[in-house]
């Protein structure tokens, strides 16, 4: 046999010893075949019989193995575990999967420790727990495919993390038992055959995330009176249930994903006292219905919590809430009636009613400063907006694309920077608009396709930058008329002399050599728009490796080097040798991370006039800027 061959074999041989003792039944990989015996605690033994393939653990008391997976290399089809035995140590039967049959266990158990069945896919029957057990274990009956249904304890205090984690062939009903403190994390994830109602006790205090994620209960659900929050992902995608959501007068937080994807079919009720809506906590609950209050304590509703709730017909916000995030209500479709915003609002996220039935005439509350893109897209039943209010900064891109309901005209306040691409594309019933004084830009389509658009009005001295007929994206239909006032200027003359001074920039020198790092901070720069804040909404920032492009309503106005000390950490400050922003010039931007990991670059904008401001462009949601501490 030559070298080449011996040394395949050797690595056929390494690779199945790495296998074994990663995924066999663990201890020292062997399977034992002999007869043995031995001491597992102060007054217990246990003996193995090879021909029948019986292991008899007999005494009283806690038993304590000697070694980790103690039987877990063992063929066993009888265990026998005698009555006076009070505890199973950790990993004792850990991924046996020679343990056959049915587990039968003595009515003197009174804890299970961690791993002590984990992956005994062999063990089938009913997994019964004797009434005299107060503790299971995290992981301890985890992957024990077999078992045909579950029966808990009638004085379990705590179950660990994953304890019976997907336990797929457990059927039937689980009775959660009165006395119950504590479920852990993932306690029944993917129990997918349970069946009935899920009654939770008065006595829970705890439940960890995942705990009832991904099961098969068809009944109603019951909350515990005493818990005050639900956490994330608790019961996601457990479509099957139905009934009501009833969520505890004591519970002041719905964590992230809590109820996403749940089947139930009847109405959502809110306690008075309620602080916090997560995101996605409702989402995909396509069978809701009825009326959605949100009582007035909650002070925030997260990005998408209710999205996709097809089947909610009316709805009512808290009276302080101050900002309505990314999709909260999104494909809500069966939202019907006009919408009644809190007077306190300051930004609708993008998307908020994306897709919705409101209908009648829209009314904005006289505070408001971001109307997010796609906030309204496709409420086919808007009729009108009463008034755009004077606080307003920026009208977002596809903020009322494809509401072809709406009628009349529309008036744009002086507050207004920027009216995004898209904005009202699609809306054939709007007859005339007019501009405020400070608008600086209407972006590519923002008026396309509003067949019975006849005139738009500039109110300014200087004229906004459009996109004109000539285009391939212009700003208005086909025959409709673009007033400005006599002798009025137009932003985008002034904006190409700037570009013009952009194209001098020279690259600043370089900082940083690169070091064995998995990731710097600067990787955070590139692929995505840095949009900004405010009334620079129309400005956008877009950076490669090595230059950094400047866009104003779609309009690529420069490109200029910049460099970044990949290496700090501290400070985190994008160099340039100067950006033109619209109104003025930015040359250092400080990178920082916000809300939802909202990616944000700081500046200070020096104008033509020396004026200084600072200027905030990044990549989330207008609502972003303002939770941070949320």
């Amino acid at each position: 046999m030559n070298k080449r061959a011996l040394k395949r074999i050797a690595v056929i041989l390494g690779v199945t010893f790495m296998l074994s003792a990663l995924f066999g039944c663990g201890g020292n990989g062997k399977v034992k075949v002999a007869d043995a015996s031995g001491s597992c605690g102060e007054n217990m033994t246990w003996e193995y019989e090879k021909k029948s393939q019986t292991l008899t653990i007999t005494g009283s008391g806690e038993m304590v193995t000697t070694d980790r997976f103690m039987w877990s290399d063992y063929p066993i089809k009888n265990l026998v575990i005698s009555e006076g035995v009070t505890t199973i140590d950790d990993e004792a039967f850990y991924s046996n999967h020679s343990l056959k049959g049915e587990l039968h266990l003595p009515s003197t158990l009174k804890a299970i420790g961690e791993f002590a069945f984990y992956g005994c896919d062999g063990l089938t029957g009913p997994l019964e727990l004797p009434d005299s057990v107060e503790t299971v274990g995290g992981y301890a009956f985890e992957r024990c495919e077999g078992f045909s249904s579950i029966k808990l304890s009638k004085s379990l205090k705590s179950v660990g993390d994953e304890a019976f984690e997907q336990l797929s062939s457990a059927s039937g009903t689980l009775d959660i038992p009165d006395g119950l403190e504590s479920l852990g994390r993932s306690v029944f994830y993917q129990c997918g055959a349970l069946r009935g109602d899920l009654i939770l006790p008065d006595s829970l205090k705890s439940v960890g995330t995942y705990a009832f994620s991904q099961c098969g209960f068809d009944g109603k659900l019951r909350l515990p009176a005493g818990l005050e929050e639900i956490p994330d992902n608790c019961f996601c995608w457990s479509e099957s249930f139905s009934g009501d959501i009833v969520i505890p007068a004591g519970v002041k937080a719905i964590g992230e994903s809590a109820f996403s994807g749940c089947g139930f079919d009847g109405k959502i009720s809110l306690p008075e006292g309620l602080e916090r809506i997560e995101k996605y906590a409702f989402s995909s609950c396509k069978k809701l219905s009825g009326a959605l209050s949100i009582p007035d304590s909650v002070g925030f509703i997260g990005d998408n919590a209710f999205s996709s709730d097809a089947c909610i017909t009316s709805l009512r916000l808290p009276k302080g809430l101050k900002y309505i995030c990314r999709q909260t209500f999104y494909g809500c479709q069966g939202l019907t009636g006009e919408l009644s915003l809190p007077e306190g609002l300051l930004v609708i996220g993008d998307g908020a009613f994306n897709y919705t039935g409101i209908s009648g005439t829209l009314r904005l509350p006289a505070g408001l400063i971001s109307i997010g893109e796609d906030s309204f897209y496709y409420c086919k039943n808007l009729t009108g907006i009463a008034a755009f209010p004077e606080t307003l900064e920026h009208i977002k891109e596809s903020a009322f694309s494809g509401c072809d309901g709406l009628r009349g005209s529309i008036k744009i306040p002086d507050s207004v920077y920027c009216v995004g691409e898209w904005a009202f594309y699609g809306c054939p019933g709007i007859t005339d608009v007019s501009f405020g004084k400070n608008v600086r830009s209407v972006g590519p389509k923002a008026f396309t396709k509003c067949e019975g658009l006849t005139t738009a009005v500039f109110t300014g001295a200087a004229a906004p930058d459009y996109y004109g007929q000539d285009e391939e994206n212009p700003s208005f239909p086909e025959g409709c008329r673009v007033n400005a006032l006599p002798g009025a200027k137009n932003y985008r003359d002034e904006w190409n002399k700037a570009k013009e001074q952009g194209q001098k920039s020279e690259k600043p020198d370089d900082f940083g050599a690169a070091r064995d790092e998995p990731y710097y901070w600067t990787n955070s720069l590139t692929g995505e728009d840095f949009r900004g804040a405010g009334i620079f909404a129309d400005v956008v920032l877009y950076f490669d490796s090595s230059e950094v492009t400047v866009s104003i309503n779609g309009r690529e106005y420069q490109k200029a080097p910049y460099t970044a000390d990949k290496n700090d950490y501290e400070n985190q400050i994008v160099y340039t040798d100067g950006l033109f922003c619209r109104d003025g010039w930015v040359k250092e931007l400080r990178f920082a991370e916000g809300f939802q990991r909202d990616r944000q670059l700081i500046a200070e904008l020096v104008g033509n006039d020396g004026s200084k401001r600072s200027v905030i462009f990044h990549t989330g949601s207008e609502e972003y800027l303002y939770l941070g501490d949320q």
